[in-house]
């Protein structure tokens, strides 16, 4: 499963990467209910209130009129004594706010000026000064952000680059990077410190995005930050981390810096930072009974992908639970996806061709009402080539969400199954007795009940 990862990484981290994968197995070994996960601590988008409000309103962006989002009034453009041209666009400029912001602009003007000093000497005339090269490869609203944050900079807090960030994909990279190849100091080191604030509590897939920006805008501070943090969410995922990352995006960041997360992902495995989610209220459910487990799901607004429970023992055969919290890839970002799958090589072991079985879900609502909700799936038949069941669409992330329930009180889902294991001596008698599962009293479902 490391694969990906190695292709990619020089041959110094190489045996970092193999002690890493030597502690998974160790702690594997150490724990053989524990082959599960607890998927990244990725984290929901912040609100605005984290960051503060906005100074700026890209709803007044107009392309028709651009120089009015970025220039403090109208007198400006009066006073413009540069341009430049974006995607078609005359942008008027100035050229001493620039110079003070930007070191590169101020080179620019000065060479300009010491050119066109030589031309006047003979000419009498100056020529107006064209900035059209320093944004080349910009879009146009990209240039229009650059331009307000230098225009005022007192815009360029928190809560404006947050707005900037979730405006449109890549924007804010587009416009650190600008600052970087300009050399406007003063905004990018804005833009590292809000990047540092929001890594807090950034997912995977826009950590590796912000190591990639602070790597081309050599970012040192920031980059080490949100390794660090990138190490601890995966490492947390123990040996299913490969499915909470985006294999294009490991491979768009340096060698070093992968060489890093390796080494840091190495540190997180060995202080423990894979820890299963626990199960409770096991009832074994041996000689034709009913048995389950509650399965307690933590941070379940940060978790991307699937996630699964520990192996547990109910009917004589290992069971775990398989969780989409956002939907699998059928369920069209509306539905929980769950299965429960059955441990076919534990059942083989114990002599089982086949496990015939009665399960359902339930979802408690942990509030003292404990209005549940349960979806009873029937009987199906588990083999070595269809070892999962369940439901694409098991439950609406909408009514999962419903302010007058309390499935997930503290950021935590609490799944019961209940399962019945059919004896394979009486496989045709309860083929016809059609037995329902009998499901745990609701005060035994939660940690902690008598």
């Amino acid at each position: 499963m490391w694969a990906p990862l190695l292709e990619t990484l020089p041959l110094l981290a190489a045996g970092a990467l193999w002690q890493l994968q030597r502690g998974f197995r160790r702690r594997g070994r150490a724990k053989k209910a524990a082959i599960a996960t607890a998927t990244a601590a990725t984290a929901v988008e912040p609100s605005p209130p984290l960051f503060g409000a906005s100074a700026i309103d890209l709803r007044t962006l107009d392309i028709t009129q651009p120089e009015r989002f970025y220039l403090p009034d109208d007198s400006f453009e009066k006073l413009s004594d540069c341009f430049a041209i974006v995607e078609g666009t005359r942008l008027p400029l100035h050229i001493q706010l620039l110079a003070s912001q930007a070191g590169v602009l101020r080179q620019l003007f000065v060479g300009q000026t010491d050119n066109d000093g030589v031309a006047g000497s003979s000419t009498g005339s100056q020529t107006t000064c064209e900035l059209s090269s320093a944004f080349s490869g910009c879009t146009l609203t990209q240039a229009l952000c650059f331009l307000r944050l230098i225009y005022s900079p007192d815009h360029a807090t928190a809560g404006s680059l947050h707005a900037i960030r979730r405006h449109q994909t890549g924007l804010l990279a587009a416009v650190a990077g600008l600052a970087h190849r300009l050399d406007a100091s003063s905004l990018l080191a804005k833009i590292e410190g809000y990047l540092q604030r929001f890594s807090g509590v950034a997912n995977i897939t826009q950590l590796l995005s912000m190591v990639q920006l602070a790597e081309s805008c050599h970012l040192a501070g920031l980059a080490d930050t949100c390794l660090s943090l990138l190490a601890r969410q995966l490492a947390a995922a123990g040996p299913f981390w490969s499915e909470q990352v985006q294999h294009a995006q490991l491979a768009a960041c340096s060698s070093d810096s992968l060489a890093r997360l390796a080494c840091k992902m190495a540190g997180c495995v060995h202080a423990g930072a894979f820890q299963p989610p626990k199960v409770h209220g096991v009832r074994r459910g041996l000689r034709g009974a009913a048995g389950g487990f509650t399965w307690m799901l933590p941070h379940f607004s940060r978790q991307r992908g699937r996630v699964t429970s520990p192996w547990v023992e109910v009917g004589g055969v290992e069971w775990r639970l398989k969780v989409w919290p956002q939907g699998d890839d059928a369920a069209g970002g509306t539905h929980l996806s769950a299965y429960l799958e059955c441990n076919y090589a534990h059942a083989a072991s114990t002599g089982l061709a086949s496990v015939d079985a009665h399960y359902e879900f339930c979802f408690i609502d942990q509030s003292q009402e404990g209005l549940h909700y349960t979806v009873d799936c029937g009987k199906d038949l588990f083999t070595s080539t269809t070892q999962n069941w369940g439901k694409t669409r098991m439950m609406t992330l909408e009514e999962l969400t419903r302010s007058d329930r309390s499935y997930l009180a503290g950021d935590q889902l609490a799944i019961r199954i209940n399962i019945r294991v059919v004896p394979p001596a009486s496989l045709e008698a309860a083929a016809a007795a059609a037995a329902a599962v009998v499901p745990v009293p609701h005060a035994a479902m939660l940690p902690g009940a008598a």
